[in-house]
């Protein structure tokens, strides 16, 4: 039974795990460093290389890592609520399409310039998402309906749209150009520096703290329409705000590190087979697990698979499908 005290204990759990994983992960890797030597002087340093590539390479890294598994998750938990449909992801309103879209556009026109301390590609892949996100509420003003099904098959079709232009651009790009629209479509986390992961850390930390004080209308939302509204719950206001909220925060994500399948899929629907549908729980433990998990997958793609390294959109599809799979044959959500 899905009591209170197995949620608390699932979250602490949860919690622990993050902290073991997030800070644990930056001393993994294909080069050895000392923790005496990095924390030495707490900063990085031209004669410490231990601290150089800790504070430097791997812990933006994994902050950035971090970010985009709690987002993805966090937005997954959403999704799948407000749709009612526990294979519902955070790119089900087209966000990776258009997002895709913007990036790709980026590199086919030579925009590699850094505006604002952001890359034309990060920029260029941001205003795409936001672009499709219009696109969809823009179609369901036009049908006067922003109930889930409209979402969904307002979503579909812009992802379909936006990933039929991806492919003419990959046509008509050269070499170069396509190598460059492969690496970013099939996500990773290259090195990043710490300022562009405290600019994501806030977004992220805001969007999640908004959508956890929906916790009560999207248990009822969940449950169904009709409950909802006899429980004075607004449903077209929440779910498109939340809605909103989850797809800006999941287009900032995939601006930076571009589209990682199976996050804001598996995570969630893991999370709600062991501790059911409430949000108030489903929600933190889901945006912790997914933290923990990506930050394991790009740590195992970026050390184990030397000498060259896996990106871990890649890495998290391989291990994603099978896992997705056996939940599929082998488990129900519970409510």
């Amino acid at each position: 039974m899905n009591t209170a005290k197995t949620k608390s204990i699932v979250l602490i759990a949860t919690f622990i795990l993050f902290l073991i994983i997030v800070f644990g992960c930056p001393f993994v890797g294909p080069t050895i460093i000392s923790y005496q030597k990095v924390f030495r002087s707490f900063a990085p340093s031209l004669d410490n290389q231990d601290a150089q590539i800790f504070f430097t390479v791997r812990l933006p890294r994994d902050f950035l890592a971090a970010l985009a598994g709690a987002a993805m998750a966090g937005a997954g938990v959403l999704f799948q609520a407000v749709l009612r449909n526990p294979l519902a992801c955070p790119f089900t309103l087209g966000v990776a399409g258009g997002s895709s879209f913007g990036a790709v556009m980026a590199i086919l026109l030579g925009f590699g310039a850094l505006i604002g301390g952001f890359s034309a590609v990060t920029l260029f892949s941001f205003a795409g998402a936001l672009l499709s996100i219009g696109m969809v509420y823009a179609l369901a003003s036009m049908l006067r309906s922003f109930t889930a099904v409209t979402l969904l098959l307002a979503g579909i079709a812009i992802s379909y749209f936006f990933n039929a232009l991806v492919l003419l651009a990959y046509y008509v790009a050269d070499f170069t150009q396509a190598y460059s629209m492969m690496h970013w479509l099939i996500g990773s986390l290259d090195v990043i520096d710490m300022l562009s992961v405290e600019k994501l850390a806030a977004l992220v930390l805001f969007g999640l703290l908004i959508l956890l004080s929906f916790s009560r209308e999207l248990n009822l939302i969940s449950a169904g329409d009709e409950l909802a509204k006899t429980k004075g719950v607004s449903t077209v206001w929440v779910i498109g705000f939340s809605v909103m909220i989850a797809s800006l925060m999941t287009s900032a994500v995939v601006a930076l590190t571009g589209p990682i399948a199976f996050v804001g899929l598996i995570v969630p629907h893991i999370y709600r087979i062991w501790i059911g549908n409430d949000h108030r729980f489903l929600l933190p433990c889901s945006a912790l697990g997914g933290a923990a998990f990506l930050t394991l997958c790009d740590t195992v793609a970026r050390s184990f698979f030397g000498p060259t390294e896996v990106p871990v959109g890649v890495f998290t599809s391989l291990l994603g499908v099978p896992v997705l799979l056996w939940l599929l044959f082998h488990r129900r959500p519970r409510n």
